[in-house]
């Protein structure tokens, strides 16, 4: 899984590089970015959770969390697939998209802030500053998303590559975690 891990983080951050320097495109695409990330990102949580609950190291949190980011990923291209058929409506489902993504941030972020708490105790480092960072990062992501939609649609390319940058730097720094063998 750490190769996986590896190999997503730097694909995301190849794609943090397009989306910052291309966000018109991106914001034209922003349903299937976000399909691909949600879905891939679900799909990679959940064969973790049951490759490590066969040594019974597995949390459920990462189970619920890969199942929810499928389930989100599943509707995302549902509405991206409807948006295609309906060019007169588009905007709308991509605004739509930008709430249900800035949702799934603020969940996210949350989920990483919870993560940082953990590792600050269980820990006397200070490593439980980049998750935390990075999950106060992604929450303001998130209430930026939702109380600034118009803006946030003319910027969302930008936004969602730092985003991605962030998740793309998260995924390799999991692949040096320490596994506790």
């Amino acid at each position: 899984m750490k190769v996986f891990n590896c190999i997503f983080g730097i694909l995301s951050i190849i794609g943090a590089i397009y989306c910052m320097f291309y966000p018109g495109l991106t914001f034209l695409n922003t349903g299937w970015i976000v399909t691909i990330l949600l879905g891939v990102w679900g799909i990679c949580s959940v064969i973790d959770y049951f490759s490590k609950r066969k040594k019974a190291k597995a949390e459920q949190s990462e189970a619920i969390m890969g199942t929810l980011g499928l389930v989100v990923g599943i509707a995302a291209a549902v509405i991206s697939i409807l948006a295609m058929f309906m060019p007169g409506i588009r905007l709308m489902f991509d605004v739509i998209i930008l709430c249900i993504f800035s949702g799934w941030l603020v969940v996210d972020g949350i989920s990483s802030v919870a993560m940082s708490f953990k590792v600050k105790n269980a820990a006397s480092s200070g490593a439980w500053l980049i998750p935390l960072f990075c999950g106060i990062l992604v929450i303001i992501g998130g209430i930026y998303g939702f109380f600034h939609l118009v803006f946030a649609a003319q910027t969302i390319g930008f936004i969602i590559g730092v985003l991605l940058a962030v998740y793309g730097v998260k995924l390799i720094l999991s692949a040096f975690e320490k596994s506790g063998e």
